[in-house]
């Protein structure tokens, strides 16, 4: 578990590639339909997964496509980095969580 700016603990398992992201996704999935919560993807979720070292704010349009492209409702948030920058993460429904692991590009934020 780790913390995100507003002080939320949330799951995190420390390494990468498909199978874990399917594994703590599914995971995420159940806590969340367990405590009723929503769910804070600590960054934007876009795909493909941009690997050019951007950011979290790039690809702004193909992260409105994807969320657009999948039921439940997840919202932008934006939030002060303390260093005078806006950056923006994904919140959503439990709704969306169960059906972006069958998504073609699915990922978790890294």
């Amino acid at each position: 578990m780790s913390d995100n700016p507003s002080g939320v603990r949330h799951p995190g398992a420390g390494c990468s590639g498909p199978a874990n992201h399917q594994v703590l996704g599914h995971l995420t999935l159940a806590l969340a339909e367990r405590l009723g919560a929503l769910i804070d993807f600590d960054g934007l979720l876009r795909s493909p997964t941009p690997r050019d070292g951007t950011g979290n704010r790039a690809f702004p349009d193909l992260a409105r496509a994807l969320v657009a492209s999948l039921p439940g409702r997840v919202a932008g948030v934006s939030y002060d980095t303390g260093g005078g920058d806006r950056w923006s993460r994904h919140v959503g429904e439990v709704e969306f969580l169960e059906a972006w692991p069958q998504h073609p590009g699915f990922h978790l934020v890294r």
